[in-house]
């Protein structure tokens, strides 16, 4: 107890030294002399969130990605300097995912709203670059630049017939056509239910984009809808079409956005960032703990890859999150009085049926003592939106993959092609059903009952959990699940989401639900030392009080794909959302 008492004297010393070195700091700050534009390049892809502490191989072998969570951090230091005129933002390819173009377009608002003028300048604009810009005072293109084919397309692969070629195939048991994960492996051509599933998430996407656009470029839908399809537009064309503002080269932005006797200064973030003054630190004691959904949700421990791979690779590089992992971190977590409420982010398009309850069970231990929002990322489907189910509150980006409320299992018949390889199997064996699962023949009918048995089981849990969570009938989960795959703006028609936005939307509701001040720490959950078995119900008001006078743990503080099954299989068949 004496230590503790300690521990959180000497916490809240060091606090106050901090305090008053960043006061200190930010009042030199003061004295120099910002740009008027800072700079901001983006190109490549950004997390959501502030990537968690790495191992040494992982730190060595790539280069560590900046995170939206940070770049709005950095956009909220420039929206309190009142010295600061604007931001540029340079934009390069970006590989991003709609749903996270979205939470930019969302700061570069914020920004706006703080009196900061936003400039969009490029190459070349593309759909997601473009769809970024329209959200910019101004759209500005290099001299020989262009506005890039504007729109959505899908092109799907379907192998069944080169695996036939090969003798393997794909003896797949689902809940109904609309889960549709292996129909690639399965089938020649796209089904019809998979050809109306793409068609209402790209029509979706489609009326958020010429939103966007109508709305950035102050014009009507339909004029935004017929400029879509005269593109590409190149230099002059573009302006006149009303798509950009001017045409300039990026070393005459200082002299164009000032006057030629007068040019204005521009600095990167990285040369002037830190010239911003500080927020104050957040006060020791409470925060909010973040537990992460990221990758296939499998059977065992979380993993991640040590490096991104030159080509996509989803079987061996996929990060993983493994339900003993997971569920130690959560048990962590709901032991620790300080945290007084979760954050669960969720990027993940299912996985292991299994470990999907695993951990939504002990997520619902903690929603019955702390208050737990879902934050979903690019992506929360099947088992990514079973992990969903116990957060009393679900904030998703309008073109979030969320729903595919389904179950699929499949065998991976191989039978043909080891004929074809002059392989010979015998099998001796205890129990008769000892090789249901195991590849080379196809289901017979007694293993095709047992699945389609486990199916329906599991697919009427997975109902339950929707119904139970979102205060819905049986009935009308049923009709918007079947494997069936919404964008984040149709779930929230649908009931299965409760706000639309981004990581500040959901630290809203948890700071109101718990009562904490704005600048309340934001902790990675580390994964514990040793393990800890399930906790009881309630503690005694003894361990309350002692939990609550230990220091913060020191783990890593935070700066307050598609819906295609891609875990490898394992020999014997499982289920998975």
């Amino acid at each position: 107890m004496t230590e503790r008492v300690s521990a959180l004297v000497i916490s809240y010393l060091l606090y106050i030294l901090s305090a008053v070195l960043t006061i200190t700091g930010n009042i030199l700050k003061r004295i120099s002399t910002p740009p008027d534009y800072v700079v901001f390049t983006l190109h490549g892809s950004y997390p959501d969130l502030r990537q968690p502490p790495e191992g040494f191989l992982q730190r060595k072998m790539k280069a560590r990605l900046k995170s939206l969570q940070e770049l709005e951090t950095n956009f909220k230091m420039i929206a309190r300097d009142p010295r600061v005129k604007g931001v540029i933002l340079h934009l390069g390819s970006l590989d991003l995912e709609i749903s996270k173009i979205q939470a930019l377009s969302q700061m570069v608002n914020d920004l706006q709203n703080k009196g900061k003028e936003v400039i969009a300048w490029a190459t070349m604009y593309n759909t997601r670059s473009y769809w970024l810009a329209a959200s910019a005072d101004r759209i500005l293109l290099q001299e020989g630049g262009l506005i890039y084919s504007l729109g959505f397309a899908n092109r799907s692969l379907y192998m069944k017939d080169a695996l036939d070629w090969c003798g393997v195939e794909f003896d797949v048991v689902q809940i109904s056509p609309y889960k549709s994960a292996l129909e690639g492996f399965t089938r020649s051509s796209m089904s019809e239910e998979v050809r109306e599933m793409i068609n209402w998430l790209m029509d979706s996407n489609y009326r958020q984009f010429a939103r966007a656009v109508s709305r950035g470029r102050n014009m009507e839908t339909a004029q935004v809808q017929a400029l879509i399809e005269q593109t590409p537009l190149y230099g002059e064309k573009a302006v006149n079409a009303g798509l950009a503002d001017g045409i300039i080269n990026a070393e005459d932005l200082p002299s164009y956005l000032g006057k030629k006797e007068k040019p204005v200064r521009l600095a990167s973030w990285d040369e002037c960032g830190k010239s911003f003054p500080r927020p104050l630190p957040p006060v020791p004691g409470k925060y909010i703990a973040v537990l992460r959904v990221q990758g296939n949700i499998v059977d065992g421990k979380s993993q991640r890859p040590p490096a991104r791979p030159p080509l996509p690779l989803p079987f061996l590089f996929n990060e993983q999150t493994g339900d003993l992992s997971f569920v130690q971190q959560a048990r962590q977590v709901l032991k620790d009085k300080r945290a007084k409420a979760v954050l669960l982010y969720i990027d993940s398009g299912g996985g292991s049926a299994a470990s999907s309850e695993a951990m939504t069970s002990i997520l619902q231990k903690i929603a019955a003592r702390k208050p737990l929002a879902a934050m979903m990322g690019s992506v929360a489907g099947s088992g990514g939106y079973y992990v969903a189910t116990p957060a009393s509150y679900i904030v998703a980006q309008p073109a979030t993959m969320t729903g595919s409320i389904g179950v699929i299992s499949a065998r991976i018949v191989n039978s043909r092609l080891m004929e074809r390889l002059l392989l010979n199997r015998e099998t001796i064996q205890r129990g008769q059903r000892d090789l249901f699962g195991f590849p080379e023949e196809p289901f017979n009918e007694e293993e095709r009952k047992i699945a389609w048995d486990f199916i329906n089981q599991i697919y009427d849990l997975f109902v339950k959990r929707v119904a139970d969570s979102r205060s819905l009938s049986l009935e009308a989960v049923d009709q918007i699940g079947k494997g069936q795959v919404w964008t984040g703006q149709q779930a929230f028609e649908h009931g299965l989401v409760d706000e639309l936005g981004g990581l500040e939307t959901a630290l809203t509701k948890l700071r109101k639900e718990a009562n904490l001040p704005h600048n309340t720490l934001l902790l990675e959950a580390p994964l514990p030392k040793r393990e800890t078995a399930p906790l009881p119900a309630t503690t005694s008001w003894i361990d309350y009080a002692l939990d609550n006078l230990g220091q913060i743990q020191k783990n890593q503080a935070l700066l307050a794909g598609p819906l295609y099954f891609n875990q490898p299989f394992d020999q014997k068949a499982k289920f998975h959302f």
